[in-house]
């Protein structure tokens, strides 16, 4: 099983799909990158959380990537 991913931009990653990502590896004009999802630990000061699922992009593929701020993710 694998964390559904999605393009959408408004994008809300209830638990059934996500579209925060965090890049775990470059090599050459590939992109290895790690699904996150919200973190539901209200106590913690980390945005997101971490999960197992993965995919591989080829970078010439993609258009447009958007940042977000620096923010610390739970369970890496």
């Amino acid at each position: 099983w694998s964390m559904p991913t999605t393009r959408e931009a408004d994008c809300t990653a209830t638990g059934d799909t996500s579209c925060v990502f965090r890049i775990e590896k470059l090599d050459g004009n590939c992109a290895t990158f790690r699904v996150l999802v919200p973190n539901t630990d209200t106590t913690s000061p980390c945005a997101y959380e971490g999960t197992d699922s993965f995919f591989t992009i080829d970078c010439s593929c993609i258009c447009a990537i958007k940042c977000l701020n620096d923010t610390c993710v739970d369970c890496l």
